[in-house]
């Protein structure tokens, strides 16, 4: 009974990072509500996302080498990640799949050995998603980067100015 009640309590931490297991890749989702959300706009704000191709409304490319901006980690996520991705849209939202997630490690003396290593070394183990404190940190850290690089831009309306005439 104590371990039903504790895997209720754990799921919903789990899913809260948008990551789970694809097979033997951990894989990071997430749905975003836009009515019409302009993609070539969210993806220009990071210049290093580049698209390799566009077909009925699925977006697919790679990001080259990103500074990873979110703060909350471990020192691992002081590290640029790269990573492949795929945008599907509808009028209503969209929804990004990250995949082929990996963190650019410099090593050795004046760190002249860089080693591009898979986040399921860090992330997974034997196929699941770590639940470790440390692990789960990382995942959030890198949850609130993805969703800042993915969201679209809060929509701008012109204020009006009351006069008294």
């Amino acid at each position: 009974m104590k371990k039903l009640l504790l895997l209720l309590f754990c799921l919903p931490a789990l899913a809260q990072t948008g990551f789970k297991a694809d097979g033997k890749d951990i894989i990071w989702q997430k749905s975003f509500s836009a009515e019409n959300a302009n993609i070539v706009a969210i993806l220009d704000r990071t210049p290093n996302l580049k698209v390799a191709g566009f077909m009925d409304n699925l977006y697919r490319g790679k990001a080259l080498e990103v500074k990873n901006t979110c703060e909350g980690g471990t020192g691992l996520m002081e590290n640029p990640v790269k990573f492949e991705f795929t945008i599907l849209t509808d009028p209503a939202g969209y929804v990004v799949k990250v995949r082929n997630l990996k963190i650019i490690e410099k090593y050795g003396p004046m760190q002249a050995k860089t080693m591009a290593n898979p986040a399921e070394k860090y992330f997974m183990d034997e196929g699941t998603v770590k639940t470790d404190g440390i692990a789960q940190q990382n995942m959030e850290c890198l949850n609130n980067f993805f969703t800042a690089m993915f969201s679209a831009p809060p929509e701008v309306t012109e204020p009006t100015a009351l006069t008294s005439n």
